[in-house]
C-alpha cells in the first residue's frame, strides 16, 4: 500500500487513507499530522504461519493506540519494530523509548501506546500473537520489556539485524523469506529474554549463537589473516562448536568465509569498475590474487574480469 497526496487533495483526506491503511494492516490506530507539508506513506506486508513481517515508512506524524480503539477489537499482538531510518519516540507503560536507526523496541497492542515521529522515517516490523510466544517459548505478557530500546550492538541487537533483513528480504524474495520466517519467533523470544535480563537456553540459544558467529565473520571477513581459530576465539566458542553451528556449509566456516568475501568482491567489481582486480582481492580479504581467482571461480564459475564485463553489459 502506498499513500500520497493527489493533486488538489486535502491533507485530512490523505491522513484518513493512511490511518485506514495502518489500521487494516495492524490494529485500529489514530494518526495525526506532525506538521505542515506534503505527506506520503507506504506499507509492504507479508503473513506467515507464525508471524507477520512488514516494512513501512512515512512522513512526520503521531500514531496512537487508545483505550477506545483497543475496545473495538479482540486482536492481541506483540509488535517488534526495528528502525531503518529516521527517529521515533515510543510511549507505553509509563516509559519512553527513543529509537534510532538499527535500534529495536517491543510494544503490546492490548495496552495504550503512541509513537511520535518528527521527520521522515522507515522501519521493519514483526507481529506475533502472545499465544504463539507462550506456546513456543513460555513467554507471557508480563515478561516483555515494552518501550525499552535495544541497541544494535547488544546480544539482543543481533536478532534485530536478522528480523530487519528478513522483513526486507520478503520485498524481493518472498519464497526465501517464508522459509526463514520459521525461526523468527524463536529468535524474537531470545531477544525478549535477553532484554529482560534472563538467560537463553536450548535451540534458541544455539540459533542466537549461530547468528552472532555469522555477524562476527561478516564484520571481519576483510581481514586476510582471519582463521577458523580466530573466529572461534572472537565468538567465545570452541572450534568443535563452531563447526557444528555451521555444519550446513561444506567445510564449515571456511566455506562461509569464502562466500562472504566473494559476495563483497562482486559488489566492488560492479560498483568500482576503476578498481584493479588485485585491489578488489585485497579489499575483500584475500591475501593473494591467486587465492582470489581460485575462490572466485569456485563460487561463480568465472573469472573476476569476466564477471565485471558481464555486469557492465547487464548494467
Amino acid at each position: 500500500m502506498e499513500v500520497r497526496a493527489a493533486e488538489g487533495e486535502r491533507s485530512t483526506h490523505v491522513f484518513e487513507r493512511w490511518e485506514a491503511g495502518l489500521s487494516e494492516a495492524y490494529v485500529p490506530l489514530a494518526v495525526s499530522p506532525g506538521g505542515e507539508g506534503e505527506f506520503s506513506g507506504w506499507i509492504t506486508l507479508g503473513k506467515y504461519k507464525d508471524c507477520e513481517l512488514s516494512t513501512l515508512g512515512a512522513s512526520r506524524q503521531q500514531v496512537r493506540r487508545t483505550k477506545s480503539l483497543i475496545s473495538r477489537t479482540d486482536i492481541e499482538l506483540l509488535h517488534t519494530t526495528i528502525q531503518m531510518s529516521g527517529r521515533g519516540w515510543l510511549h507505553q507503560d509509563g516509559r519512553v523509548a527513543e529509537v534510532g536507526p538499527g535500534e529495536m523496541v517491543f510494544y503490546d497492542s492490548t495496552r495504550p501506546y503512541h509513537w511520535e515521529f518528527e521527520g521522515d522515517w522507515e522501519m521493519a516490523s514483526v507481529q506475533v500473537t502472545p499465544t504463539r510466544l507462550r506456546d513456543r517459548a513460555g513467554i507471557t505478557a508480563g515478561d516483555i520489556p515494552t518501550a525499552t530500546t535495544v541497541a544494535p550492538g547488544s546480544p539482543a541487537g543481533l536478532v534485530a539485524g536478522y528480523l530487519r533483513d528478513l522483513a526486507v528480504l520478503q520485498n524481493t524474495s518472498p519464497e526465501q523469506a517464508a522459509v526463514l520466517a520459521g525461526s523468527a519467533v524463536d529468535l524474537l523470544a531470545s531477544a525478549i529474554s535477553l532484554t529482560a535480563g534472563r538467560s537463553v537456553t536450548g535451540e534458541a540459544a544455539e540459533t542466537l549463537t549461530r547468528r552472532r558467529v555469522m555477524e562476527f565473520m561478516r564484520r571481519h571477513c576483510t581481514d586476510s589473516g582471519l582463521t577458523v581459530d580466530g573466529i572461534a576465539a572472537g565468538c567465545g566458542v570452541s572450534r568443535r562448536t563452531l563447526y557444528r553451528l555451521l555444519d550446513q556449509f561444506e567445510d564449515g566456516p571456511a566455506t562461509l568465509l569464502r562466500r562472504m568475501r566473494i559476495e563483497l568482491a562482486c559488489g566492488l567489481l560492479t560498483a568500482r569498475k576503476d578498481l584493479p582486480v588485485v585491489a578488489v582481492a585485497h579489499a575483500s580479504g584475500f591475501a593473494t590474487e591467486r587465492q582470489f581467482y581460485r575462490a572466485f571461480r569456485i563460487e561463480t564459475g568465472m573469472t573476476p574480469a569476466a564477471y565485471r564485463s558481464t555486469a557492465r553489459l547487464v548494467g
